[in-house]
């Protein structure tokens, strides 16, 4: 708000010195210089643009738009004197911008607590919550260990598992969880490349069952990267490429409907058709999905109606990308900052993992680009708070349950840490 009225009061004033220097203009107009060749006003000095008799004249333009010469000794002070002040405004009102400009935003310090014993597990891992503990599926598999397992949300210990390796009925080639039912009694996981498995159970509990399998159904065949389940029964994934729509909705029985959402990188083509360098996180909260890219500074938030209505409720690119853009495709810069690499959101907050590294660091070792940034934002897109890590950290969960988010860190040893949310509120911006 105090930005917006600096802006109007410059605006303002620079229209009041345009209406001096056109009142000036009809007071001292001269009709026999205003038939001057203009080239000869080049030959002025650098405070005066033409001279005759120690008098000094200036070319203005004047309505309906034609040059007239003026003189400016009279109204030179006038002149000045707005000028300044239109200046000195401008140099404050950037001065008091700077806070918002993300990268000069300070980073706050937060810590939290751990489990008391390491969690089996490595950091390609994606988090949710439920009723029964922290569901935690990794998408690289550990040898012996299960694809899923779930935490109690107090202690760490491990409450269920469920899930395995291999090609059968219920197993996993590369698990993904995209969403759950009301009252967490169903979850399903993309198989990819192409398959939605169900797990169900009877009671409450974290003892979960294969129940059956859904094929998704896309119309071109193209290739689907992250995926989320809304709680009205849609879906949404994203392309790889084969079309300029970024994101694809399904119905409840996972056949395409639509797509929708153009690339967000300027200079990139209505038909640009490669998103390799946009894959990131897609997460959903009620009838709403976020998605955020890997590679640039990229967030966004769409809801999807009973519908079908696609909304897109805001984006931004908090970093601009680095990159060369080829028409339909783009090559990341060396200079190009790496983006979010973990995603979460709730009723009320949205938070990510960011990296802000420079992304060649990640061809000489791939854990150079990993977050050591928490940010914070409202579901209406505002920072919050940008809160400084002390160990890397890709996922990120905020619990549905209890007021925690949760951070699983690898650097030496996997463990969860916990962090309060009222502690991580009084740190906001």
């Amino acid at each position: 708000m105090k930005r917006t009225f600096k802006m109007a009061l410059i605006a303002s004033l620079a229209v009041g010195g345009s209406y001096v220097l056109y009142g000036s203009q009809n007071k001292e107009e001269l009709s026999d210089l205003a038939l001057s060749n203009v080239e000869a006003l080049t030959l002025g000095t650098k405070d005066c643009m033409y001279q005759r008799n120690s008098r000094c004249y200036e070319l203005v333009v004047g309505p309906p738009g034609e040059p007239v010469i003026i003189e400016t000794s009279k109204i030179m002070i006038k002149i000045k004197l707005y000028y300044s002040i239109v200046t000195i405004l401008f140099l404050i009102s950037c001065v008091s911008n700077k806070g918002n400009d993300f990268l000069s935003i300070p980073a706050k310090p937060i810590y939290g607590s751990y489990y008391d014993k390491e969690i089996m597990s490595n950091e390609l891992v994606a988090f949710s919550s439920l009723d029964c503990g922290i569901l935690m599926v990794q998408r690289c598999k550990l040898p012996g260990e299960p694809i899923c397992q779930i935490l109690e949300e107090q202690t760490g210990e491990r409450v269920g598992s469920f899930g395995s390796r291999g090609q059968g009925p219920g197993e996993f080639i590369a698990a993904e969880f995209i969403g759950k039912t009301e009252g967490d009694d169903t979850l399903y996981f993309v198989n990819l490349p192409s398959t939605v498995l169900l797990y169900a159970r009877e009671e409450k509990g974290a003892d979960y069952r294969y129940v059956g399998s859904e094929k998704i159904k896309v119309k071109d065949g193209c290739f689907t990267t992250r995926f989320c389940r809304l709680s009205n029964g849609y879906s949404v994934a994203t392309t790889l490429s084969g079309g300029k729509e970024f994101f694809i909705l399904f119905d409840r029985d996972f056949k395409e409907i639509k797509r929708f959402g153009n690339h967000p990188v300027r200079g990139m083509t209505t038909e640009a058709n490669d998103f390799m360098q946009l894959q990131g996180e897609m997460v959903s909260y009620k009838n709403s999905f976020y998605f955020t890219s890997r590679f640039f500074g990229y967030l966004c938030r769409y809801d999807i109606s009973d519908e079908e209505d696609v909304t897109l409720k805001w984006e931004k690119m908090l970093v601009e990308p680095v990159c060369n853009v080829y028409e339909a495709n783009l090559a990341r810069k060396k200079n190009n900052l790496d983006g979010f690499y973990g995603l979460t959101a709730n009723d009320k907050y949205v938070f990510v993992t960011y990296s802000g590294e420079l992304c060649y660091k990640a061809f000489e070792n791939y854990s150079a680009c990993t977050p050591k940034t928490l940010l914070g934002f409202s579901i209406d897109g505002e920072l919050v708070g940008k809160y400084a890590l002390e160990h890397q950290s890709m996922s990120v969960l905020l619990s549905q349950y209890t007021p925690q988010l949760y951070l699983l860190n690898c650097e030496s040893e996997c463990n969860v840490e916990i962090f309060e949310m009222d502690d991580i509120l009084k740190a906001k911006l």
